[in-house]
């Protein structure tokens, strides 16, 4: 994964969660590269744990982000189709892995829908 630009999937943000603070936040951190280094990092987080993968919580725990944040790149990648997200659980929090790592394990389907915030497909 090259990841020259940020990935964008809602209405030309990586979203938010509502309120106008979150959205500056976003719109903030997408300008300045922060978006892109952080999916970045966790794509190539994410490979490195191999078949375990990570759960936020684990991403979180490495990199100091809020759950808002971790959660928000993890879904943002498995949006895109660079990690895919398991069926499978650890401490209640759904496993992500690199696609290579599947291993023909069960994947948890993507819900399609409109975010009421920003309008973009979720």
């Amino acid at each position: 994964m090259s990841l020259d630009a940020p990935i964008l999937p809602y209405a030309g943000t990586s979203g938010w969660s509502g309120s106008e603070a979150s959205k500056e936040r976003a719109v903030q951190a997408d300008k300045s590269g922060q978006t892109r280094a952080r999916q970045k990092y966790t794509s190539i987080t994410v490979a490195q744990s191999g078949e375990n993968g990570l759960t936020w919580k684990e991403l979180s725990e490495i990199t100091g982000w809020h759950h808002g944040i971790a959660s928000g790149v993890l879904s943002v990648l498995h949006k895109q189709g660079e990690v895919v997200r398991l069926r499978e659980q650890r401490n209640r929090s759904s496993i992500y892995v690199h696609p290579v790592f599947q291993f023909g394990r069960p994947i948890a389907k993507r819900k399609t829908k409109s975010c009421k915030h920003c309008g973009g497909q979720l």
